[in-house]
């Protein structure tokens, strides 16, 4: 990914610039230090559609119980399923 917003509201599209070929998007909730087990971790998969500018246009859940507001990272994953390097976006 060579841009994407680091604030995004829930129901809404935002745009991401990457290269061709990503398969898939996912948000993964940043862990919480607090215990030994943590209950907010969680992989959110991304529905997208390909802009007319080749920019891909992320779905992002509008279900707060699906996608607890907060702080998560945003991967784009190839065919093979190899993440990219993360964007931070927070959810709110």
């Amino acid at each position: 990914m060579s841009s994407a917003p680091t604030d995004a509201t829930l129901g809404t599209v935002i745009a991401v610039a990457a290269s061709s070929g990503v398969k898939s998007f996912a948000l993964m909730r940043l862990s919480s230090a607090t215990h030994t087990v943590n209950n907010e971790q969680r992989r959110v998969p991304v529905t997208f559609s390909v802009g007319t500018g080749g920019e891909y246009l992320l779905n992002i859940p509008a279900d707060p119980g699906v996608a607890v507001p907060g702080y998560y990272m945003l991967f784009a994953l190839n065919a093979n399923g190899v993440p990219s390097v993360s964007r931070t976006l927070r959810l709110h």
